[in-house]
């Protein structure tokens, strides 16, 4: 599922084969009939944001405002409509997630861990966790980025009952994250992995990328997959996300090494962002639309800077984590 390295000429990608479905529908159809999941959260559904000034070495590509909007059980079916019809224009889906933390660990440190080791941490974490939030910033080289970014809230997770670590919940609230509200207006995860085909997300002819991607890859291929365990095997796993998300699947944290002399950009995603002078353009970290946001305005301004001819998606197929550390 590798691609060869280096800057060697783009990579051309249709705009996928979209079946058209309504503009507007209500979650009447999944639901079977009025229900609280018709209803919308007491608190405003989204937030309108302004991208910050100053004299980045490196502005942050983009428009000037951009709004990260929340998607809850109500409205579901509207922002997948949407979604839908922005595909062809916009064909590059850079991911972020939320989840309870990790319960699993493994005796061997991580940085000495084979990528059969780091699988399979992830596997047992995945397993027996459960998506919280997942982000999602469309993007193309041409287009530019969506004015819009959806923050989709699952419910489905009792912190009373359901395994998680304990400071992560803590991290989570302390940016903002409402589990009350979840649980009353959150998305029924079966709804949204049928949105999802419907919407020409899985048409397997896009661009898919997150950073540092391994959990929120096995999180949202579980989701999918009916809530099913994650294939036994690292093989398996990686040919399920080839399966659903096509062959190209980027990165960013494994790209920003081929970025400049000297083994590239090293860190976290606000390290990378802010050596390259990308600044958050809306909201917070910690939240999944907001870092998705940032992760592909990273991801933009490295294609721009050090991939011009589009050889950033030479380094498809490849999640970090899950590949040998010299390669």
């Amino acid at each position: 599922m590798k691609f060869a390295g280096g800057d060697d000429g783009p990579v051309i990608f249709a705009p996928p084969p979209l079946t058209k479905i309504p503009s507007a529908v209500t979650h009447q159809g999944l639901s079977g009939g009025s229900s609280v999941y018709d209803i919308a959260p007491p608190t405003p559904a989204h937030l309108r944001f302004s991208q910050g000034g100053g004299g980045s070495r490196f502005p942050t590509p983009g428009v000037d405002d951009v709004e990260v909007r929340d998607v809850w059980a109500h409205n579901l079916e509207n922002e997948v409509a949407k979604i839908h019809a922005l595909l062809p224009r916009y064909y590059v889906v850079c991911i972020d997630t939320e989840f309870p933390g990790t319960v699993h660990g493994c005796n061997t440190p991580h940085y000495l861990r084979t990528p059969r080791e780091s699988y399979a941490v992830v596997k047992r974490n995945v397993d027996e966790l459960q998506l919280l939030q997942l982000g999602i910033t469309l993007s193309s080289p041409s287009a530019g980025r969506s004015p819009v970014v959806w923050q989709f809230n699952f419910r489905g997770f009792d912190v009373s009952r359901d395994p998680h670590a304990p400071s992560s919940i803590a991290m989570l609230m302390a940016h903002g994250l409402d589990f009350s509200t979840l649980r009353t207006f959150g998305i029924e995860p079966a709804a949204f992995a049928r949105a999802f085909y419907r919407s020409g997300l899985g048409c397997g002819r896009l661009a898919w990328a997150a950073f540092s991607g391994s959990y929120d890859f096995a999180y949202l291929a579980k989701m999918l997959g009916d809530g099913r365990r994650l294939p036994e095997t690292l093989e398996g796993f990686m040919s399920q996300v080839e399966s659903i998300f096509g062959p190209a699947v980027l990165d960013v944290k494994y790209i920003a090494r081929f970025c400049g002399e000297g083994g590239g950009i090293r860190g976290g995603l606000e390290k990378v962002a802010a050596t390259l002078g990308v600044q958050r353009s809306a909201g917070r970290a910690h939240n999944a639309g907001s870092d998705s946001l940032l992760t592909s305005d990273v991801l933009r301004a490295m294609m721009r800077r050090f991939f011009p001819n589009g050889g950033v998606f030479n380094h498809a197929g490849v999640i970090e984590g899950l590949v040998q550390r010299n390669t």
